[in-house]
C-alpha cells in the first residue's frame, strides 16, 4: 500500500468558509442518498444529517474559485502514477465533522484495481493536527493544507474528533478515462468532472 503526502497550494482558509456556507443549502437541497436511491452517509459512519451524506449530489469541482484544486489532484495523480497529460475524472465532496465524530472504516472501493484506473484521497482544509486518519492501520496526523492520496481500495478512517470548532475535510475518487467509462454508470456519470 502506497500512501501519497503532498503539500496543496489551495487557499484553505477561504475554502473552509465556502465550505460552511454552502454546508446548510446542501444539506437542505439534497437527499442523504446514492446513486442507488439507498440511505447512505458513504460508510462513514458520520450519519444522514452529514454533509458526507450527499457526497453523490454536489462536486466541491464546480464551485468558484477550485482551480488550485482541480490542479492539485491532477498533479498528486501525475505523481502517483507517474501518467501524464491523461484525462482523468473527479468526484470531490466535503467533510465537515463536529465534536464527538469520527469516520468510521470504510473503503471507496472494495475491488483490486489498478492504482492509474481508481485512486482515492483527502486534503485537510482546517483540522487541530489533533486527529489523525489511519490508512489499514497506520495513522497519520492531519496537518492543514496537506494532500493524501491512496489507493481506492484501501480501509481508512479517523480517530474521534474532540475539538470544539469544525474539522473540515475535502475528499475525492479519481477514476482514469477508461475505468470511469466501463465502471461508472451513466446515470451518475454527470456528476464527476473531468480533469
Amino acid at each position: 500500500m502506497k500512501v501519497l503526502l503532498l503539500s496543496s497550494d489551495v487557499n484553505i482558509h477561504r475554502l473552509s468558509q465556502q465550505i460552511l456556507k454552502n454546508e446548510p443549502k446542501i444539506l437542505d437541497k439534497y437527499p442523504p442518498k446514492g446513486f442507488d436511491g439507498e440511505d447512505t452517509d458513504g460508510g462513514t459512519g458520520l450519519g444522514l444529517n452529514s454533509l458526507t451524506s450527499r457526497f453523490f449530489y454536489f462536486n466541491v469541482l464546480r464551485w468558484r474559485d477550485t482551480g488550485v484544486l482541480r490542479k492539485d489532484i491532477k498533479k498528486g495523480y501525475e505523481r502517483y502514477t507517474g501518467i501524464k497529460n491523461k484525462s482523468i475524472y473527479v468526484l470531490c465532496w466535503a467533510n465537515v465533522m463536529r465534536k464527538g465524530d469520527r469516520i468510521k472504516r470504510h473503503i471507496h472501493d472494495q475491488r483490486s484495481v489498478n492504482y492509474s484506473d481508481s485512486l482515492s484521497g483527502h486534503l485537510n482544509v482546517k483540522v487541530d493536527e489533533l486527529t489523525s486518519t489511519y490508512y489499514n492501520g497506520k495513522p497519520l496526523v492531519n496537518k492543514n493544507g496537506e494532500m493524501i492520496l491512496f489507493p481506492s481500495n484501501i480501509p481508512h478512517w479517523t480517530d474521534m474528533y474532540k475539538g470544539d470548532d469544525e474539522r473540515i475535510t475535502i475528499a475525492f475518487d479519481i477514476k482514469s478515462s477508461e475505468f470511469f467509462k466501463c465502471d461508472v454508470a451513466k446515470g451518475a456519470q454527470s456528476h464527476w468532472v473531468k480533469l
